[in-house]
């Protein structure tokens, strides 16, 4: 297989240029992504279309005023398919939402592999075939563009995999993601024993679920899936104490005012000390409970962040408790499948967290727990085909 050395790519670009070339894509690719929000509810509409490729085009001048030549024919296979949008010979659907945010992540990620000076990049020995496969989905039918949207999501990202073009219309999947109530016998299946403190946990939460329409029934699906995550890595984590603090993690979101929580602009610093006050609120609730002792640090820690730049105490890895790490990334995978605009995207939920824990697996994320997130789902899916047949 051929290999591409991207040492000294850009020993003649000064430091000042990549930090404004790093501030400009960040910028674009946050555009892109809410051009593809937009799009995913209203498909057809020109002018996101038109605004979609013009941010793309940015990304390909970025790329050409640091002189980084290898990736632009990603940029142009993007820019022709988004023109058989634009002249719509091709609908504009999920799948190619995916693609799209996948290869523009993924530039950012060669980018950046340069920037720390490493010897080789793979993705840029699989570009040649990324290109023929986005040229290919421009021009052909319905059954082979399927098959070259899939061998796109492969080549940009192999572990994407796991997460199945029709999974979201899995029963099995839909049932990880019940706002119902788990029963006894559910919860017992993961080592849950009964408790009257849970009641007590359970109903603390609902003042925060019954604060935003997306919040409803929240904790029990984070519940069903820090289980079966917890489950699947042989239960290091005390199945017990991991229920309490799902129930328990957010209430002190009841306490911040509903004008800080919606707020879509910057936050000020004290709101944002506000925000950041609530784990430890919750932890205070209920570190005088004897018996939830190890519930009460997942609380206290689930907004930290392995990398050392979450809150409230900017714990790294070694330092942040199994229970907290799950909880984070139950924490994401159901913001990006039911909270505010997310909540249009029913189509291919879970393939957009997957995306994100992969993005920032081992920064924000732990890697461990990343993988088992993904085992899960694919025990899920080999279960689903075995059902099928």
């Amino acid at each position: 297989m051929q290999k591409y050395s991207i040492t000294h790519q850009f020993d003649n670009v000064g430091a000042n240029a990549l930090a404004n070339f790093f501030n400009s894509f960040n910028l674009t690719q946050n555009k892109i992504e809410h051009s593809l929000l937009l799009l995913e509810v209203s498909p057809s509409d020109q002018t996101l279309i038109a605004e979609l490729q013009q941010h793309v085009l940015m990304v390909q001048q970025s790329l050409q005023s640091v002189g980084f030549d290898k990736i632009i024919p990603l940029t142009i296979s993007l820019n022709g398919l988004i023109q058989r949008f634009r002249l719509k010979h091709l609908r504009f659907e999920s799948s190619l939402s995916d693609m799209i945010l996948l290869a523009i992540n993924d530039i950012k990620l060669v980018m950046e592999a340069i920037v720390d000076g490493e010897e080789r990049c793979v993705l840029l020995t699989r570009l040649s075939k990324i290109c023929e496969c986005i040229d290919t989905i421009a021009i052909a039918d319905e059954r082979n563009r399927m098959a070259a949207i899939k061998d796109a999501l492969l080549l940009l990202d192999p572990s994407i995999e796991v997460f199945d073009i029709n999974m979201a219309h899995s029963d099995l999947i839909k049932n990880l993601f019940l706002n119902q109530v788990p029963e006894y016998d559910e919860l017992a299946a993961y080592g849950v024993e009964e408790c009257d403190d849970f009641i007590f946990f359970r109903s603390l939460s609902e003042p925060v679920e019954n604060r935003e329409k997306y919040w409803c029934g929240r904790v029990d699906r984070m519940l069903r899936l820090a289980l079966k995550m917890n489950d699947h890595a042989g239960r290091p984590v005390n199945p017990n104490q991991l229920a309490a603090a799902t129930y328990m993690h957010d209430t002190g979101m009841a306490l911040i005012p509903l004008s800080i929580i919606n707020n879509k602009g910057k936050l000020n610093t004290a709101q944002l000390d506000l925000i950041h006050r609530h784990p430890v609120i919750g932890y205070e609730l209920m570190r005088y409970m004897t018996n939830w002792r190890e519930a009460s640090f997942i609380v206290l820690q689930h907004h930290e962040q392995v990398n050392g730049t979450g809150y409230p105490y900017g714990l790294g890895d070694k330092d942040i408790c199994d229970g907290a790490k799950i909880l984070s990334i139950v924490d994401l995978v159901d913001a990006r499948t039911h909270e505010r605009v997310y909540a249009t995207l029913l189509k291919r939920p879970l393939l957009r967290a997957a995306i994100e824990l992969g993005k920032y697996s081992g920064i924000q994320f732990s890697e461990q727990w990343v993988n088992v997130f993904k085992e899960v789902f694919q025990e899920v899916r080999k279960m689903d085909k075995y059902l099928m047949q």
